[in-house]
């Protein structure tokens, strides 16, 4: 009884030992990020770097700010900042502050820049700099690109949906149809020569992807192959398809799509869309030829979205809604028998049985 009193605690030290190093473990471990980061280095007028310099990074839509000091060596990293632009600064003891706006933040990106501050003899104001980053990053060998919202709610797409958007990525190949990949997929696409089910899917960094199908759980196909989930695209803040990725992600080989939705901002904003497409400006199909009555077709693809503060440089709010009504009428043309056709219709005779075949004898030998 005791040996097996000792065996049971044995055992229980064993798995509250075997659970604490994963919980350990997980807490260790990186998440996927479905936000940006600013890493900023900080330097003299001769390139010198700047130990213990204040840094603050402002977001210009909320005012959501956050600072830190910069190490040793003249950095310091802001992460999971949210997409969108900043103004980053810095100060230090002897030296002018520097301001340099907008910085942009894209989803899954790491933004790299110098702040060269100056001591007050060499310039008399404050410095605020609104140059351009450049587009190469030399911290990071992720490959991806980033979709902003201006391609995202200017560009034509047929039918809205901002998978199509992918074949501005180097690398992805799409059907000349733009559905690509799977049968009645609604923006599947292949990259780099995997399978378009080797996609991996993110949405405010959760995952978002089908178990079944193993493609995007919105903007698939539903009943008939129209799509069962749309995402509307003036809720869209942009979308980062990276090609080359980090560990973190995993799950598939092909790419990820990392997609983000919109916030609202200290300013009230809002959009208002209405799109039809009606049988008036289509021409007829091949079924429906000239004589019989034009078939009739409306489509309409309506919408809007609307945010704005709740309280000021605290708490906002977003909404949008899109959705898409069709009616649509279809041409056959079928052969009727007439009274005559029927009147005069042949009747076969009955097919004569087949021949009997003859009768065989078996024998069943046994030992």
């Amino acid at each position: 009884m005791k040996s097996q009193i000792s065996r049971i605690h044995s055992i229980a030290v064993y798995l509250f030992a075997f659970a604490l190093f994963f919980a350990l473990a997980a807490v260790s471990v990186p998440a996927q990020s479905f936000r940006g980061s600013i890493r900023a280095a900080v330097a003299d007028s001769q390139g010198l770097p700047i130990a213990n310099a204040r840094i603050t990074a402002r977001n210009l839509a909320t005012s959501e700010t956050r600072e830190g000091d910069a190490d040793s060596d003249g950095y310091y990293t802001f992460r999971e900042l949210p997409a969108g632009e900043y103004e980053v600064a810095a100060i230090a003891p002897g030296f002018q502050e520097f301001r340099r706006l907008p910085v942009l933040v894209s989803v899954g990106v790491e933004t790299s820049l110098v702040l060269e501050l100056a001591k007050p003899a060499e310039v008399l104001e404050r410095a605020i700099v609104t140059e351009t980053l450049p587009l190469l990053s030399t911290t990071e060998t992720t490959l991806s690109q980033v979709v902003e919202r201006r391609l995202v709610q200017e560009l034509p797409l047929n039918g809205r949906d901002f998978g199509k958007l992918v074949a501005l990525t180097p690398g992805v190949t799409v059907e000349g149809s733009g559905v690509a990949g799977s049968e009645k997929g609604v923006g599947q696409f292949n990259i780099n020569g995997n399978r378009d089910r080797s996609n991996n899917y993110t949405l405010d960094g959760t995952d978002n992807n089908d178990p079944f199908f193993n493609n995007s759980a919105l903007n698939q196909v539903g009943i008939s192959g129209a799509p069962a989930t749309l995402l509307p695209l003036d809720a869209i803040q942009e979308f980062n398809l990276q090609s080359q990725f980090k560990a973190e992600y995993g799950r598939n080989s092909g790419s990820v799509v990392n997609i983000i939705t919109r916030s609202g901002a200290n300013a009230l904003h809002g959009s208002l869309f209405e799109y039809n497409r009606n049988s008036l400006f289509d021409a007829r199909n091949y079924f429906n030829a000239a004589g019989i009555a034009k078939s009739h077709f409306n489509n309409n693809n309506f919408g809007g979205s609307l945010g704005g503060p709740i309280v000021k440089d605290r708490t906002f709010f977003f909404a949008a809604y899109e959705g898409q009504r069709e009616r649509v009428d279809s041409n056959f043309i079928f052969r009727v028998p007439t009274p005559q056709d029927i009147a005069t219709r042949v009747r076969k005779p009955a097919s004569p049985p087949p021949p009997a075949l003859p009768r065989t004898r078996s024998w069943h030998f046994s030992r």
